[in-house]
Formats: structure tokens, sequence, C-alpha cells
């Protein structure tokens, strides 16, 4: 039961974080922060046993250490940085490159269509006002919040995490 209340509340944060980005173009630290203690209360109940749990802790901080290369020259947001190493802790090695890959291609379909979205953005019914401070924006970051929320949705029905969901 436990279980499924921690796999079930790190969905939704994940979802509310790329919500938040959608709509402030960040993500507070407690998202990945709550990820985290969730996924410290979900470990003595998955089965990973210390040397599953001590890999994954491992993917996490190596995960981290990669988003964090890709946040100091400002290719990535330091939200964005921090919900994907959390997400890593979830999925552990090697299932995270199957997240990384699926929320990198989710990232680029979403790019894809934010370009094409803004060449009709501004024959839309809304004020200049909400336009300006929308991902609809020209110039506006991308909301890679969406994507990373995509990869983890797309990933879970292939991780252990949703073997150990399931039973």
């Amino acid at each position: 039961m436990l279980i499924y209340f921690c796999v079930s509340a790190a969905i939704l944060l994940t979802l509310l974080a790329a919500l938040e980005d959608v709509r402030r173009f960040t993500i507070s630290n407690w998202i990945p922060g709550a990820l985290i203690v969730l996924w410290l209360v979900y470990v003595p109940f998955s089965g990973l046993g210390w040397q599953g749990a001590g890999l994954n802790l491992l993917t996490g901080l190596g995960v981290l250490a990669l988003m964090m290369a890709l946040w100091m020259p400002g290719w990535l947001g330091g939200g964005d940085a921090k919900l994907i190493a959390a997400l890593a802790l979830w999925f552990g090695w090697p299932s995270v490159l199957t997240f990384l890959l699926l929320a990198m291609i989710c990232g680029g379909i979403l790019a894809a269509a934010l370009l094409a979205a803004r060449r009709f953005a501004p024959a839309l019914p809304m004020s200049p006002e909400r336009l300006a401070a929308s991902p609809l924006a020209h110039g506006a970051p991308v909301p890679y919040g969406v994507a990373i929320a995509g990869g983890m949705l797309w990933a879970l029905p292939h991780s252990p995490l949703m073997a150990a969901f399931a039973g």
C-alpha cells in the first residue's frame, strides 16, 4: 500500500513540476526535495535491498553531476537538472538511460511544437500581456519540465519501478 502511495505521489509531483514550469518557467526546489524524501520512504518496501538502493543513489548523484554540467553554461535550467536527478533515483541504473533518452525525445517534440505554435500565437484571442508571459511568446524559454514529465511517464511502464508498483 505504501509503495502505491509513494509511486503515485512521485508521478503527481512530476506532473506538478511540469505545470509549474509552464506557468512560471521555474520548478520549485521543494518538488525534487519531496521526490527524494518519497524515494527514501519507498526504498525499504521496494525490495531493492542495500545494493540496489546504493546503485540507485549513485545513479542519482551521477545524473546530478551531469545535469549540473549542463546547467553551468545555461543549457538546462537548475530546476530541470534537480528534477531529472531526483527522478534518476527512482529509475536507477540502467533504466535511467531509457528515461533520459525518452525525456530528450519529448524535449525535441516540445521544442518543435512550440516553434510551430509561436508562429500562430499572435492570432490567438489572448491579451498581449498574457501571451508575453506564456511559453508561446517569441523568445520564451522552453518549459523542459513538460518533457521531463513526458519522459518519465513514457519510461515508467518499461522500468523495474512499475514492477514494484504492480507487485
